[in-house]
């Protein structure tokens, strides 16, 4: 089993014995993850398969010191008992938690253009900024690529790159992807990548 994943189950059960009435909705978030965590059948909690099929998407809610406790079975019960539209929330609570962070890092051409963003934010979710398809297509008018090269950051990029711009950007991701701590996936996607399959 993936060193990885051995460490988010524990960190899964152990927010079992949490009560789901104690747990702050505000800091309710959407987290992208390898799609492998979910491939052995042992996450017990709601996840989507996204078109990408090395990305899924799950829920976490930040905990005062910046860890996570990801959304189980039990929880999402309670909150789907209350009427809670939990996913929508999710996306909410990360607009919320976005404007208050520093996290985009941009690269620019001479003339002040914006050709691409690293997402790195204080909470680790970075790549969960890719989800804001408005974002993108307002850095990105004529379109864009995303990649995922490591847990806590996102890229996204124009796909009208100059030959060089291109070379600058790949040597970031790869970089990224085989010297992070917690490599994520190498490559680049469509932004319709991370749609539900």
């Amino acid at each position: 089993m993936d060193v990885e994943i051995q460490t988010q189950l524990p960190e899964m059960a152990g927010g079992m014995d949490v009560s789901p009435a104690e747990l702050d909705t505000r800091e309710l978030l959407p987290v992208l993850l390898p799609a492998s965590f979910f491939a052995i059948g042992k996450w017990c909690g709601p996840f989507t398969r996204l078109r990408a099929a090395e990305i899924g998407l799950t829920w976490a809610v930040l905990i005062p010191g910046g860890s996570l406790r990801y959304v189980n079975r039990a929880i999402q019960a309670h909150w789907e008992e209350q009427g809670l539209d939990w996913k929508a929330l999710a996306m909410g609570n990360l607009a919320r938690h976005t404007e208050h962070q520093p996290g985009p890092r941009m690269l620019r051409r001479v003339n002040g253009e914006v050709f691409a963003v690293a997402f790195l934010y204080e909470d680790g979710l970075g790549p969960s900024r890719l989800l804001f398809r408005g974002t993108l297509s307002r850095f990105f008018p004529k379109g864009c690529r995303i990649a995922i090269p490591e847990r806590s950051c996102g890229f996204a990029f124009g796909t009208d790159l100059t030959a060089e711009e291109r070379s600058q950007v790949e040597g970031v991701i790869n970089h990224c992807y085989q010297h992070g701590t917690r490599p994520f996936a190498p490559g680049s996607y469509a932004v319709d990548d991370l749609q539900p399959e």
